[in-house]
């Protein structure tokens, strides 16, 4: 059986290749993947690689916002059959590290992400994966927003766990998929005082479509005081950064109000300067989120209420074939491009 997968080679070459097709272990399913989403992080990986940290993985199969059909289940898997769709969440967590024991299985010392490296993604027809972390679609609820399911867990985790409640006012830094996806969860939780601040009108737009209550474009402008005029100078309950921007990590000290709760998001990279006096005086509370755990059968039922219109976020999809052409368009078209997908197979 082929199992067609599309294989990073190098900086900005990726083509579509036969890949093996996985075994299947005890407790694992083996499901056909439908549809993709493509993550900031493998377009990182797609413009950057990761040689100096994996020197043998290329070329590398990225990919970890998946959903399909199970074609094939192995011993001990009880709760799901063949003809099945399920969403897939990607990390595969031991069980007996520290972390795990503790409940924080998204910390596992020993995780195996999907696309992170050394462990090859699900931009391929198969993949194989242990059926706990397979969860079962509702019948309203297509493989196409199934795949979406990943990407909205993140804002949904960041949402729980910050601790925000009916009343509070929050202030979304960041208007990409995470942005979005952070608005809907915040939207869904009933928060009705939500501001999305981006540099682009065309994604302030879609924030505006999607929940939030108002929409700041602060290109070429003081993003705090811009902000502070809808808080009568003193700023909201909490603010969430998306943008994994350390601009917008650093203004988000000023932004938030004395006693109140920011909330990392966004994937910021290297070194930032906080003022830690500013937060001290304001005694605020800094709180950072890692992917997510126990959300996803949250996500899907917000999903199949009609609460988040995930599929909202898709700008465009693209076959398996074109999926460099897919990854290019991720890179020149930020301004438009909040969420490609791949349709890796017809569901």
């Amino acid at each position: 059986m082929v199992n067609k997968a599309a294989y990073i080679l190098d900086k900005r070459s990726m083509k579509v290749m036969d890949s093996d097709m996985p075994k299947l272990k005890p407790g694992y399913v083996k499901v056909k993947v439908e549809y993709c989403g493509i993550c900031g992080s493998d377009v990182h990986h797609y413009m950057n690689l990761e040689e100096a940290f994996y020197p043998d993985i290329y070329p590398f199969i990225v990919g970890h916002e998946f959903a399909g059909t199970v074609i094939e289940t192995a011993e001990g898997v009880e709760d799901l059959k063949v003809g099945d769709k399920v969403c897939v969440e990607p990390g595969t967590f031991c069980g007996k590290c520290e972390w795990c024991k503790k409940g924080k299985y998204n910390l596992c010392k020993n995780m195996e992400f999907l696309s992170a490296p050394p462990t090859k993604g699900a931009m391929r027809e198969y993949v194989t994966h242990p059926a706990e972390l397979c969860f079962k679609l509702p019948e309203n609820v297509s493989t196409m927003e199934g795949a979406l399911v990943e990407p909205l867990a993140v804002g949904m985790n960041a949402v729980v766990r910050s601790g925000i409640q009916v009343g509070g006012a929050a202030v979304v830094l960041g208007t990409g998929c995470i942005g979005l996806v952070t608005i809907m969860s915040l939207k869904a939780a009933g928060i009705t005082d939500i501001t999305a601040v981006d540099l682009f009108d065309i994604r302030l737009n879609k924030a505006l479509e999607l929940g939030a209550t108002r929409a700041i474009n602060t290109s070429g402008k003081d993003a705090v005081k811009e902000i502070l005029k809808y808080y009568d100078g003193i700023g909201p309950d909490f603010v969430f950064e998306t943008a994994g921007n350390r601009h917008t990590a650093e203004s988000a000290i000023h932004i938030c109000k004395k006693g109140g709760t920011i909330m990392l998001v966004g994937n910021v990279v290297g070194e930032t300067s906080l003022n830690l006096q500013k937060m001290c005086d304001k005694e605020l509370t800094l709180l950072s989120n890692f992917r997510y755990r126990n959300v996803y059968p949250t996500c899907l039922e917000a999903i199949s209420a009609g609460r988040i219109p995930v599929k909202e976020i898709i700008s465009r999809t693209y076959p398996l074939d074109e999926a460099m052409e897919a990854f290019e368009a991720c890179i020149n078209e930020k301004e438009s491009m909040v969420k490609a997908v791949l349709k890796i197979a017809e569901d």
